[in-house]
């Protein structure tokens, strides 16, 4: 039986990485992002880092712990050492709080993408299957019509031409895998740069750009020569 991959959750990775920032910058010492479980009461915690916050935390709002709402069904919690330090941090962290919310949002967003899709190609199907169906039956019967195979042949292949909905999907798919792609290849030549020039992510990510714009060529194939001129590198220092 062949395995299937499970695709990550939309957005978990920069949910993760904002809270994580925000636990770093505002001295916490552990967050938590929860989600309230459909028709329940019963929240279930989706990511958490540090000191562990537990749901009776959440529910009975315990000290040192605030509390802010994601959408409808999510709650992001940071943990303090004291009362205090949680009341000093709180208006910091509000503004993260915010972008933590719309990052949960659009997370919900992705998912509906992905639900609005199977329900566009679940109506394209059961449209082309009755314009298929409809014109076959006109012709059962009907003894008038002497080429009625050739006839459904065409109307067949006509029907079932790549519909102009799944063409626009296919091109922008193909389009966000250029850029993941290309983000990929920069995230590792970013790396490139920083380990071994010692610049920051800030410094290395200008430094591709200031190359992309003098060369003028794409983002992805200077980060690919990047890349490629590390392996050599490394290739000749082996020897």
């Amino acid at each position: 039986m062949e395995d299937r991959k499970i695709k990550p959750k939309p957005f978990r990775n920069s949910l993760s990485t904002l809270a994580q920032l925000a636990l770093q910058e505002a001295g916490a010492i552990g967050y938590a992002i929860f989600k309230r479980l459909p028709n329940s009461t019963d929240i279930l915690r989706q990511d958490a880092s540090g000191v562990a916050i537990d749901e009776a935390a959440v529910r009975q709002g315990a000290a040192g712990v605030l509390l802010w709402p994601l959408g409808a069904d999510g709650i992001l919690a940071f943990v303090f050492s004291d009362e205090s330090n949680a009341r000093r941090a709180q208006p910091q962290l509000d503004r993260i709080a915010k972008a933590i919310d719309s990052v949960w949002s659009a997370a919900h967003a992705a998912a509906r993408y992905s639900d609005l899709a199977n329900q566009v190609a679940d109506l394209e199907a059961s449209l082309m299957d009755s314009r298929i169906a409809d014109r076959a039956r006109g012709f059962i019967g009907n003894r008038e019509h002497a080429d009625a195979l050739d006839a459904i042949a065409r109307h067949v292949e006509t029907v079932l031409r790549p519909a102009s909905t799944a063409q626009v999907l296919e091109q922008r798919s193909r389009d966000l895998e250029e850029e993941v792609e290309e983000r990929r290849l920069t995230k590792r030549a970013k790396t490139i740069l920083q380990n071994v020039h010692g610049m920051s992510e800030e410094q290395a990510h200008a430094h591709l750009r200031q190359i992309s714009r003098k060369t003028r060529r794409k983002l992805k194939d200077v980060a690919v020569d990047l890349i490629a001129g590390n392996k050599t590198n490394s290739l000749t220092h082996a020897d």
